[in-house]
């Protein structure tokens, strides 16, 4: 009995023995050893794990590289499993977790995802479905990336790829759109459907800034005349003597209504109706000599060249013989293109140019 007592005694100082060097050597490792060299970096929460949390009973050889070799139910390194709530994958923790630090800051991959099938996955159960406020329309049949990115489910905006010239469709009264992206009564025109479109203005980017586009020849009346299809004639321009000439009579942009010509001024050279300011007012000068005559040939020189008038320069009298000047040309002219010294073309050279 003695002789076993004391061979059983012999055996467990060996083992204790053993164990002393094991956990000195393990010590030593975990000291000095470069844990590079195995291709394994010890980084994130890692680093700061006991070495025999993953290298269980002194067993170095054969730890798991991958993050399921530990990070799961029934292994022999015990660590944090995939929670119940988890999404239902096989695919490798370093999928979507992308740090060794924390499981916070999880994004999946979505290289390998196919355009259009994005509730392959995103059912509910695999992994997060539509909310219930995606119940109707596109939002219930359209898949996830007609409005979504893959990096998060907001900012979400509407594909609009191939919707030009169809905007109302959506935007106007269809449950698709939040009520806050439809057309409201109050809008200007009043009409959209079968007249303009939305993107006439707006683009998709945002419903401001809100221009038209006036890339079409249509008189500018057509429009803004009454403040039904778009801003019209405030009350003060009833005084105008020029309105309802056309808006680009004062107005030379469409960008604006600021920078106008204004009205024509008490005493302006009459001109034909049909000419506009920019017919004359050419940058910030005013034509004259044979171009301006071009504007006023439904005229009498004496309206302008009259005496006393603003623009007679050497103006004739009156309009009659014999007291306009040089009247003894032609004593039966009533006016001096009459005379022969004015005229178009006449005698004197160049249309207008040459008063003596």
């Amino acid at each position: 009995m003695e002789r076993k007592s004391g061979f059983i005694g012999a055996l467990f100082a060996v083992l204790l023995a053993v164990a002393s060097l094991q956990a000195g050597a393990a010590e030593q490792i975990g000291r000095d050893f470069n844990h590079m060299a195995t291709g394994f970096p010890l980084s994130g929460g890692h680093a700061a794990a006991a070495c025999e949390s993953c290298h269980v009973g002194g067993v170095f050889k054969g730890t798991p590289r991958a993050c399921d070799g530990c990070h799961a139910v029934g292994k022999r390194v015990v660590a944090t499993p995939k929670n119940d709530k988890h999404i239902v994958t096989d695919a490798p923790c370093e999928s979507c977790h992308f740090n060794t630090a924390t499981w916070l800051g999880v994004r999946y991959n979505h290289g390998s995802a196919v355009a259009g099938q994005c509730m392959n996955c995103h059912n509910g159960r695999q992994a997060a479905g539509k909310a219930a406020s995606h119940s109707t329309g596109n939002k219930a049949t359209k898949s996830c990336d007609n409005c979504h990115r893959t990096f998060a489910w907001t900012p979400a905006s509407w594909n609009h790829a191939g919707a030009a010239g169809v905007c109302s469709t959506c935007h106007v009264n269809s449950p698709d759109v939040s009520t806050a992206n439809r057309k409201p009564a109050s809008h200007t025109p009043a009409v959209l459907k079968g007249q303009l479109e939305c993107d006439s203005c707006h683009n998709y980017i945002g419903w401001y800034p809100n221009r038209y586009n006036h890339n079409t020849a249509a008189a500018c009346s057509s429009c803004h005349l009454n403040g039904v299809k778009a801003v019209g004639q405030p009350t003060s321009h009833n005084s105008f003597t020029n309105w309802p000439t056309e808006c680009n009579q004062c107005h030379t942009t469409t960008t604006t209504w600021a920078g106008a010509l204004g009205a024509k001024p008490v005493g302006h050279i009459p001109n034909d109706s049909t000419a506009s300011c920019s017919s004359c007012h050419i940058g910030s000068g005013v034509a004259s000599g044979a171009t301006l005559h071009t504007y006023v040939t439904t005229y009498a020189c004496y309206i302008c060249h009259g005496s006393n008038t603003a623009y007679s320069g050497q103006g004739q009298k009156t309009a009659r013989w014999p007291n306009f000047h040089e009247s003894s040309k032609n004593p039966s002219a009533t006016d001096c293109s009459a005379s022969g010294c004015h005229r178009p073309l006449g005698s004197k050279g160049a249309t207008y140019t040459k008063w003596d």
